[in-house]
């Protein structure tokens, strides 16, 4: 064994002490250190302070989770309704008068007075309750829903005291368009699980309803099962741990473009009923905040890259479009969102509104389900700000991660179906009686069935997803002009993800089918074209079509619907030509 001298051991010793004392040093200081959940400028005070430079910018979106706790998967609440003839400036109106409603007819919306009553697991009505107490207002609710023949109703409480696990405004969606009827319950009860993200709380619901001016008038009718959708409003901001004083809207028909209608309180052509028609004030005393930002997405001036992290959060937004891409929810382009802004922050906040569109398959697919070009983020490009973002390859492939990280995490075929085993006992209840049988598209020994195939349907959405990635990306068409004789037929250049060179179609036909086609030419290397012939005056359908040099096709953003067919034409553009 080798012997260390006693000069040697001094030496050692002294070192040790010092690293040691240089070590506790270091330990001591970063125990002092004082650690900040927020980057926020050393120099910064409250005189300094503005809303461009605010902490909050960009930040995630964090919700208080444990909401979701009393908001049961499976059970059922009574609700016991009596609507009474009430009294307006022209007149005496009764229940009756909700049977003139039609569907889309936004501004024909009466509110009758109503007394409510809710019993929790289902129980019955005590015979100790006043039924006969207005505590309740109710009117008509939905958009095509109007239209049908059991309604959706928005019930809301009057007295500050009574309430639903803490919700005084209760919306009773019947689904009477939804194929599983649990697609909106199913949705919300998904992405109440997601980082980033804030859903809404539902409620199976079996109505009672009675018409306080029928015959028959103390007879509570059975109205079947209905599922009660939190309103987006300030109590749900509050119970979600949002910021109670932020903004919300509610997507009416919303691109993030300039729109003439949308304008700040303060301005003097300020119409509160022409703003409501592009986005719904849910929470807002002043709207510069959107106003700015709206402004900003606009200017092509600008930097993208600038702009989009300061007016929004990138894994918020990708979450959202992800789960739309994966529920198959296309009903999202322009409406059916809401925008969340905290205040003393720029930033806005996707969440989810009406998801009882997605999970029509197979035979029972919608109608208007866009064709597989545009069923990833496609389609939502006509859209300036989705558009602006997916014009660079490294969002695209932000999004793909999101997508396949949600795929094998919430949406991951176990869990699906864990999600649905508690909607199963409450359906084989309802769906085998009336009012419920009428409404189901199919026999109701066969709906179970129909829910094992949910995982399939998100794992099609998902592959739909990868394949759209091969197409090139939609254009829009303008309008044509004329040109000499003829006339010039000119839309926006596309662009492919793979690099691949591109080429253009023209048709131009006399009806929308495409079958009566006077104009055909396929090898047209410019986003435009110009016909030099005459052409009668009328009516003729125009579509664009791109292909890329692998063969992959895909349309314009353009559509018609057909006013006596009602089907959709994708990627087709009525235009008036001919004539002086």
């Amino acid at each position: 064994m080798k012997r260390i001298n006693h000069r040697s051991a001094v030496i050692l010793v002294s070192l040790s002490f010092a690293v040691g004392l240089i070590v506790f040093m270091f330990l001591f200081q970063q125990s002092q250190k004082k650690v900040s959940l927020y980057d926020v400028a050393e120099d910064l005070t409250i005189d300094t302070w503005t809303l461009e430079d605010s902490a909050l910018n960009g930040m995630p979106l964090k919700e208080n989770k444990v909401i979701y706790q009393s908001d049961p998967d499976g059970g059922v609440d009574a609700i016991y309704l009596t609507v009474f003839p009430t009294d307006t400036p022209e007149g005496q109106i009764d229940f009756s008068i909700f049977d003139y409603h039609q569907a889309f007819a936004q501004d024909f919306n009466p509110t009758l007075d109503a007394n409510v009553v809710i019993s929790a697991n289902d129980g019955a009505l005590s015979p100790l309750i006043d039924t006969d107490l207005v505590n309740a207002n109710i009117r008509v609710r939905g958009n095509s829903a109007r239209g049908a023949s059991v309604k959706s109703f928005r019930v809301e409480l009057l007295d500050q005291k009574d309430s639903l696990q803490g919700l005084r405004i209760l919306n009773l969606n019947k689904h009477v368009y939804d194929t599983s009827k649990i697609a909106n319950k199913f949705s919300m009860d998904m992405m109440e699980k997601l980082d980033n993200f804030a859903s809404l709380r539902t409620r199976f619901v079996h109505l009672y309803l009675r018409d306080a001016m029928a015959d028959n008038s103390q007879v509570y009718l059975d109205y079947g099962l209905y599922t009660l959708v939190e309103q987006p409003n300030k109590t749900y901001l509050e119970s979600h741990g949002l910021d109670p004083d932020g903004t919300v809207y509610k997507a009416e028909s919303f691109e993030f473009r300039v729109y003439d209608t949308l304008k700040n309180v303060d301005h003097p052509d300020y119409d509160e009923a022409s703003f409501e028609t592009v986005l719904g004030i849910r929470e807002a005393k002043d709207h510069s905040k959107l106003l700015e930002m709206i402004e900003h997405i606009n200017n092509l001036n600008e930097d993208f890259t600038s702009i989009f992290p300061l007016y929004f959060n990138e894994e918020n937004y990708l979450t959202w479009m992800g789960t739309n891409i994966l529920l198959g929810n296309g009903d999202t382009i322009d409406h059916n969102f809401m925008l969340y802004s905290p205040s003393n922050s720029l930033t806005w906040y996707f969440l989810p509104w009406d998801y009882d569109g997605t999970f029509h398959f197979g035979a029972y697919t919608s109608n208007y389900q866009v064709p597989a070009s545009l069923r990833g983020f496609q389609q939502y490009t006509g859209v300036l700000l989705h558009r602006r973002y997916f014009l660079d390859q490294s969002h695209v492939d932000k999004l793909t991660q999101k997508i396949e990280s949600l795929r094998e995490t919430i949406f991951a075929e176990d869990r699906i179906m864990n999600q649905l085993e508690p909607y199963r006992p409450i359906l084989n209840q309802f769906m085998v009686r009336p009012p419920d049988l009428g409404l189901l598209d199919f026999p109701p020994n066969e709906l179970n069935s129909y829910l094992d195939q949910f995982p399939g349907e998100i794992e099609k959405n998902y592959q739909l997803y990868k394949k759209s990635l091969e197409y090139p990306l939609p254009v829009f068409t303008a309008e044509p002009q004329r040109s000499g004789q003829g006339y010039r037929f000119s839309w926006e250049s596309s662009r492919d993800l793979q690099q691949n060179t591109l080429k253009y179609r023209l048709i131009l036909a006399k009806d929308p089918d495409l079958e009566q086609v006077i104009l055909d030419s396929m090898t047209i290397a410019e986003p435009y074209f110009d016909s030099i012939h005459p052409i009668e005056a009328g009516t003729y359908y125009m579509a664009v079509t791109v292909i890329d040099s692998a063969g992959n096709t895909q349309i314009s953003l353009d559509s018609y619907k057909d006013p006596n067919r009602g089907n959709v034409h994708y990627g087709v553009r009525q235009v008036q030509l001919g004539g002086q």
